[in-house]
């Protein structure tokens, strides 16, 4: 009997100490936040939120609040007064800079939301070409929220377009001594979206930035991934296509009395979808290999000495040095960086495909 007694007095004290369940129609869930450029000693704020409606055959809706103010905490406080539903800021999956705020820094926004014990750390930054209000605010006319549909158009363009970011990777990017910050570029047009580009740090500070085509270069030199899809020039007025193209960077770091030596070697392998006019015999196989590693090599390696001119280094270079060469010293390698000879050379495999093969 006292055992009984026992287990149903552990059941009530467990029951009391549940946390308080939170039904969604009761809460206002934040979603995406963006952050506006007001002054410089203010910004604005902006949550989209998700509403759900009491019917079952009512699509969920976007309800968008603003406030302005000097700190995240003080903006969060405002909007709280817009809304009679408690907000919640842990399913937050999308962190939006205007371009103009960027330019000034955007550690502080990143620093608040890493504190916060409830946001995920899958969390997407991106910035946005104009204000983050506008785009959060635009009506798509789909059956989506504007969070999934914005959120969806930056995960298909990170398959193909740009490395993979959240804000797990930007922090560390940002925190670590051999590498810099890159993020996702994204712009409203009249009742759509698109992505534009790949924004380009120097610390916390936008300084740069590459359109989707120097994107997709980038990506080849940052991370392997299967999936892509490239063009390779036949002549004036004619292309090849690569799909599903595979590729897998590869860095060589070395030191030696004269110095430190770098090279990129990018390993290719792409499906021949469009021939560009040409029969697709063994011989116009290995002509647009060709073609292809010339043209690949001449854009990566435009890029590299970009980013050595610009003083960054969103490939990691450093990074990687570091873990190559032992005691390696960072200061040294910050200072002779711009000046380093970087060779990128591309190993190209191209299959054929269709009834010609």
């Amino acid at each position: 009997m006292k055992k009984w007694l026992l287990a149903l007095c552990c059941v009530l004290v467990l029951g009391g100490c549940a946390p308080r369940t939170k039904v969604i129609e009761d809460i206002q869930l934040i979603q995406a936040i963006g952050y506006d450029y007001v002054n410089k000693n203010e910004f604005r704020s902006v949550a989209s939120s998700l509403i759900v409606l009491p019917s079952e055959e009512t699509l969920p809706q976007t309800k968008v609040f603003t406030a302005t103010g000097n700190t995240s905490r003080i903006t969060q406080k405002k909007m709280q007064t817009e809304s009679s539903k408690y907000m919640v800021v842990g399913r937050i999956g999308l962190m939006l800079f205007q371009d103009r705020l960027a330019e000034d820094g955007i550690f502080y926004f990143l620093n608040v939301h890493q504190r916060d014990s409830m946001i995920g750390r899958n969390l997407r930054p991106a910035i946005v070409e104009g204000k983050t209000f506008d785009l959060l605010s635009k009506n798509y006319h789909l059956d989506t929220t504007v969070y999934q549909y914005l959120n969806e158009l930056l995960e298909q363009s990170e398959r193909e377009i740009y490395p993979r970011v959240t804000l797990h990777t930007a922090l560390y990017q940002y925190y670590a001594e051999g590498t810099d910050m890159f993020l996702p570029i994204i712009k409203g047009n009249d009742d759509h979206a698109r992505v534009t580009g790949l924004a380009l740090f120097k610390e916390d500070r936008y300084i740069d930035k590459l359109n989707v085509h120097e994107a997709s270069f980038f990506k080849l030199l940052s991370e392997p991934f299967r999936g892509g899809f490239y063009q390779v020039q036949i002549s004036s007025d004619s292309f090849a296509s690569l799909e599903n193209v595979q590729a897998t960077p590869q860095y060589t770091i070395t030191k030696d009395d004269n110095g430190l030596h770098v090279s990129i070697l990018v390993y290719m392998k792409g499906v021949v979808s469009e021939s560009g006019g040409l029969s697709m015999s063994a011989k116009d196989l290995t002509k647009i290999k060709e073609l292809g590693i010339q043209q690949f090599e001449e854009q990566m390696q435009t890029l590299v000495n970009r980013f050595q001119q610009r003083g960054i280094d969103p490939i990691g270079l450093g990074d990687v040095a570091s873990s190559k060469i032992r005691h390696l010293n960072m200061e040294q390698w910050h200072d002779t960086y711009p000046s380093l000879d970087i060779d990128v050379n591309v190993d190209l495999t191209v299959i054929g495909s269709g009834i010609t093969d």
